[in-house]
């Protein structure tokens, strides 16, 4: 079965790029606007990974996270953040619990990898 993953981007043009090298790859996107219904997706949805940027107008990937780790259901699912706005904002995320950052304006390759990565860990946590 297809791993499932959401994004949550409020730039069209971002969200597309990352829902379309995702779905190439095989795994199930599902999209969000916003940090509102993202969070409100992830709670329906149950993924496996969760790809957030942070900048958002209203609830941002920041809200996103603290919400996410206060989940029962969803806390210890990881969390990507993409980021245009540097290490500052990158490390702040980190702090408060997700897993990994990569830029913007976003390599593929590197992206792709780190999902990979972030899902392989999630995998090996569930053996463990």
């Amino acid at each position: 079965m297809a791993k499932r993953i959401l994004v949550i981007e409020d730039d069209d043009e971002t969200r597309e790029l990352l829902r379309m090298a995702l779905e190439k790859r095989g795994y199930q996107v599902t999209v969000a606007e916003d940090g509102v219904r993202g969070f409100d997706t992830a709670l329906f949805l149950r993924p496996d990974l969760i790809v957030t940027d942070i900048q958002m107008p209203g609830a941002d990937g920041v809200h996103v996270i603290r919400r996410v780790r206060d989940s029962a259901s969803l806390e210890k699912t990881p969390i990507l953040v993409t980021t245009a706005f540097g290490t500052g904002s990158a490390t702040f995320s980190l702090q408060l619990g997700a897993n990994a950052f990569e830029p913007k304006p976003i390599n593929s390759q590197s992206f792709l990898s780190t999902v990979q990565r972030l899902l392989s860990d999630r995998d090996s946590l569930r053996v463990a």
